[in-house]
């Protein structure tokens, strides 16, 4: 059982997370202002202090919170073969993705504020790191064609990105969507090892 202290830790830290998250998917990184969040969280700017230490890092926490939400909708599929496991999960994650704060802090702002390299290492830790695993396994086990692993992680990605961008460019256009849903099918048909 945790302690008062404790408890009060992990509730003020969420709520941080929670408050930053809407600000910086509204208004950016450069011109979220942390006395406002602080305000909205009802608390203190000492407590982004205790827990972040800086703006940056409390961006980087609320950015590292979504890839790991990103990696969970990515496995929320009742698909038990790999294969149809990843492909169903890219699908769940296109639609996920298209989500206004997931486009603006971890595919627009991200790369920039925690800078391209530092970036690239949460992400290997995250999503493009599970989506890595699994490419490895499906090529080793011979059901996908034997690409480098590394360059289909990142333009299965890129793809990720750019699908996701214009399902929200489209607000979710229900054309639009099969559109992409036939280029996604076709994408990973290409991949297959036949």
């Amino acid at each position: 059982m945790k302690s008062r202290r404790e408890a009060n830790l992990e509730a003020t830290r969420a709520a941080l997370l929670a408050v930053a998250r809407k600000h910086f998917a509204r208004e950016g990184y450069s011109r979220t202002d942390l006395a406002r969040i602080a305000r909205d969280a009802r608390v203190t700017t000492g407590a982004i202090y205790h827990h972040f230490s800086s703006k940056k890092g409390l961006f980087q926490a609320v950015a590292e919170q979504l890839e790991s939400e990103i990696l969970a909708a990515a496995a929320s599929t009742d698909e038990r073969e790999p294969w149809r496991r990843l492909r169903a999960g890219f699908e769940k994650l296109i639609d996920f993705c298209a989500a206004p704060d997931v486009q603006r802090i971890t595919f627009i702002e991200a790369p920039q504020v925690i800078g391209p390299e530092a970036w690239r290492k949460i992400e290997l830790r995250y999503a493009f790191g599970a989506v890595r695993e699994v490419l490895t396994a499906l090529r080793d086990a011979g059901i996908i064609k034997p690409y480098p692993t590394d360059l289909v992680a990142r333009m299965l990605l890129a793809l990720l990105h750019e699908t996701s961008a214009e399902v929200a460019r489209s607000k979710r256009d229900p054309v639009v969507r099969s559109q992409i849903a036939d280029l996604v099918a076709g994408v990973f048909d290409a991949l297959a090892h036949r």
